[in-house]
């Protein structure tokens, strides 16, 4: 299977969506300092929105000529 986009992007991009989450729930009150889950969700960013970037159904459209 070949990949498609840009899954180093996609790395970088989870990692980040995952820290502004975590610092989100932090500054909230949601979760506690010393809480797990502030270390977990940048790493599971990190890999979970790589594979789906990469498996998602997403393809090229080719338009119709009229």
């Amino acid at each position: 299977m070949k990949p498609r986009g840009r899954p180093i992007l996609a790395a970088l991009s989870g990692f980040f969506l995952g820290l502004f989450i975590a610092i989100d729930l932090l500054l909230f009150g949601v979760i506690p300092l010393d809480s797990a889950l502030l270390t977990v969700l940048p790493i599971l960013g990190l890999v979970v929105v790589p594979a789906v970037a990469i498996f998602s159904p997403m393809k090229k459209r080719t338009v119709p000529a009229d």
